[in-house]
């Protein structure tokens, strides 16, 4: 309507983030809306591991310790949990939307592994 009255006209995509696990699991019935996914890895992070950042100092060197995480899942991508739903997250997405864009959001995009 901006755009008609205004006589202007802005390309842009409609998107979503993807920051619980259910999100991931219907990724292929989000993308029949959504142009692009864009991964909030602290959230999904929290919400797959059921732990928060904010507390897991305290626990998080005993896990290493004991070898249930190998190490700081906030600092780098869980790939046995969080990183199998981003993966089937992006398969279904683009079995639904082709070519779709996929974007990372949070700490975990400045780890290179």
């Amino acid at each position: 309507e901006v755009m008609t009255q205004k006589k202007v006209k802005i390309s842009y995509f409609v998107g979503t983030m993807i920051e619980v696990p259910r999100a991931a699991l219907i990724a292929d019935k989000i993308a029949e809306s959504a142009e692009f996914f864009s991964f909030g890895t602290n959230d999904l992070t929290q919400t797959t591991l059921g732990i928060s950042r904010d507390d897991a100092g305290s626990f998080l060197p005993i896990y290493k310790d004991l070898d249930i995480l190998p190490q700081n899942p906030f600092a780098s991508v869980d790939k046995g949990g969080v990183g199998q739903l981003v993966d089937l997250a992006v398969e279904k997405g683009r079995q639904t939307r082709k070519g779709m864009k996929i974007g990372l959001c949070g700490e975990h995009g400045g780890d290179p592994d």
